[in-house]
């Protein structure tokens, strides 16, 4: 292969990655807009631009288009918890900080992550509600080892069930993302975070 040809290679090859972002993204933007039920691959082709056939080129079904979905908001969750060093803060202070991030970004594409996990959990298919049933135990194993480096550092309470305080986080924030859906996106879930942390916080910090 010469110089043009491996060049054409890696254009076209680029240009399918970005393709199937564009064809995600355009599937989380409709799953709010709609519910996952109405989303479908002719609706996701216009909202990208394309002909069915293009996205079937793409991607084999709807199923196929929400199973990636889902491997992107793992990546991000994933992502965002551990890109979070301690900085000379406490382990507890990284976690604050980690989930308020996450809010902002949360808030700025309006729930998506949270709320996507849940409609694609509606539809009741086995294999989806498995991937995203593990997707959201990687989540809370992450939150769950970052309070076991709190106990390590004597700021945890060593009595308390790390899987439990997880799970609380987790749902913490998905059931404030659900409330703030359910109200039509009408207040910044940061500003009522802060109270649900302050609880946890003082449920678990070792005094």
């Amino acid at each position: 292969m010469d110089a043009r040809q491996h060049k054409h290679g890696v254009t076209q090859h680029k240009n399918t990655v970005v393709r199937r972002k564009e064809i995600i993204s355009a599937a989380r933007r409709l799953i709010i807009r709609y519910g996952s039920e109405h989303v479908t691959v002719g609706r996701i082709a216009k909202e990208v631009g394309l002909s069915e056939g293009a996205i079937y080129r793409h991607f084999k079904s709807k199923k196929d288009i929400l199973s990636l979905l889902v491997d992107y908001i793992e990546d991000n969750w994933l992502h965002e918890i551990a890109a979070t060093g301690a900085g000379g803060h406490t382990t507890l202070e990284v976690l604050d900080s980690t989930l308020r991030r996450h809010l902002s970004a949360i808030e700025k594409r309006r729930g998506v992550s949270f709320q996507v996990v849940a409609e694609i959990t509606s539809l009741g298919d086995k294999k989806l509600n498995k991937k995203v049933s593990d997707t959201i135990d990687k989540y809370i194993g992450h939150l769950k080892g970052r309070l076991a480096e709190g106990v390590k550092a004597g700021e945890v309470r060593e009595d308390i069930d790390l899987e439990a305080a997880a799970t609380l986080l987790f749902g913490m924030i998905q059931g404030l993302v659900n409330i703030w859906a359910l109200k039509n996106y009408d207040f910044n879930p940061e500003e009522k975070y802060g109270p649900l942390w302050n609880i946890f916080r003082d449920a678990v910090v070792k005094h």
